[in-house]
């Protein structure tokens, strides 16, 4: 069975020049168009509540067997794979708000990030569990994406991974990005593994 993964970025924001997220995913892209075992959609997102919520609609009405989104963190220096997405926007130009009027306060990953997260370390790529995305666009995207997959009675098939920030002015940042491409490559490994075990039930 072909599997079918959506992965999706962010688009620069705030100060940033750029998002270290979209450097690492379209890095990885230029070098993995897929095979005839894993097919791959990816997506740069907006960083606009208006714009993301109806584009990652219309991204998983084409039913992917997994999403795997990343967001860059300026807070951290190791890849964080989120365990929890909060019901809750957050946004400086408008009120805190529910993002889902009529779903739960929160969603937690049934997916083993204990054990990706070693699997990474042992291929030397420093990651850990985050319980807490924030309350800004990566969570709304975590969350969304969790309450799909939920809808249709799935609870193990999208994650959301913090990377740290690319600053470019440092001396050779073309390695933090290439080492968040072996990071964005594993994860694929594992989720591929994952997948045919547990077997989409749709295709």
């Amino acid at each position: 069975m072909m599997h079918r993964i959506l992965i999706t970025a962010f688009e620069p924001f705030l100060q940033y020049p750029t998002n270290a997220s979209m450097q690492i995913l379209t890095h990885w892209a230029e070098d993995n168009p897929g095979s005839d075992r894993i097919a791959f959609t990816t997506e740069i997102l907006p960083v606009d509540y208006n714009l993301a919520e109806p584009r990652l609609g219309d991204l998983h009405a084409d039913w992917f067997d997994f999403a795997l989104h990343l967001g860059q963190s300026p807070r951290i220096d190791e890849y964080q794979l989120e365990m929890v997405a909060l019901n809750l926007k957050s946004d400086p130009k408008t009120p805190t708000s529910p993002l889902s009027p009529f779903g739960p306060t929160a969603f937690a990953s049934q997916l083993p990030l204990d054990t990706w997260c070693q699997d990474l370390r042992e291929h030397d790529l420093p990651a850990s569990v985050s319980f807490h995305a924030g309350t800004y666009l990566c969570n709304a995207t975590y969350y969304w994406s969790m309450e799909i997959y939920r809808q249709r009675g799935l609870s193990d098939r999208s994650l959301f991974v913090h990377v740290p920030l690319i600053d470019m002015d440092q001396p050779n940042p073309e390695h933090a990005i290439r080492r968040g491409s072996r990071m964005l490559a594993r994860l694929v490994r594992l989720i591929e593994g994952h997948l045919d075990v547990t077997q989409a039930p749709f295709a």
